[in-house]
């Protein structure tokens, strides 16, 4: 088994312990939510894109990962309840702050699970401005909040940016 599938086997029984379900998430709903109203959905990077990111990892990233998936269920439950917390509030900052101290041991896992991929939805974004009509995207709170977000890279690019809950 390649190390960052075994990341995600005990990242997998750690969500199961804290009771979270797959189908429950914001993806599944926004999914299931557009299919039952006959809306188009797209992707901005397939799941075997997704996969290939960490597959290209350098081994010692996936280390790495590995280790950061190996942590008792007290605190995954608390890191996850702050976590949690957070998004309900809308606390940009405290998010930013969690996505950069998990990820603050590892550059490479920072450049390529949220530099590199917020770089082309930014972009993608752009793009997709000079079209007119109306479009959702839904991408993880993670790559919204803090220096090098999405939200970030179109404010440097001109755009004006305004946060609604």
């Amino acid at each position: 088994m390649e190390t960052w599938a075994a990341a995600f086997t005990l990242l997998g029984n750690q969500y199961k312990a804290l009771g979270l379900k797959g189908g429950a998430g914001v993806e599944s709903v926004l999914r299931g939510a557009f299919t039952s109203q006959g809306k188009p959905i797209g992707e901005l990077e397939t799941n075997a894109q997704q996969l290939g990111f960490f597959d290209a990892l350098p081994e010692n990233a996936q280390r790495q990962l590995l280790e950061g998936a190996i942590e008792s269920p007290e605190n995954s439950g608390k890191d996850f309840q702050n976590m949690l917390g957070s998004w309900v509030k809308g606390d940009v900052a405290a998010i930013a702050k969690s996505f950069n101290h998990d990820l603050a041991a590892s550059p490479e896992l920072k450049a390529a699970l949220i530099e590199r991929r917020n770089a082309n939805w930014s972009k993608w974004v752009e793009q997709r401005m000079a079209t007119p009509g109306s479009v959702l995207i839904a991408v993880g709170a993670g790559h919204l909040a803090g220096r090098g977000s999405v939200v970030d890279l179109l404010k440097r690019d001109g755009y004006k940016i305004q946060r609604v809950q």
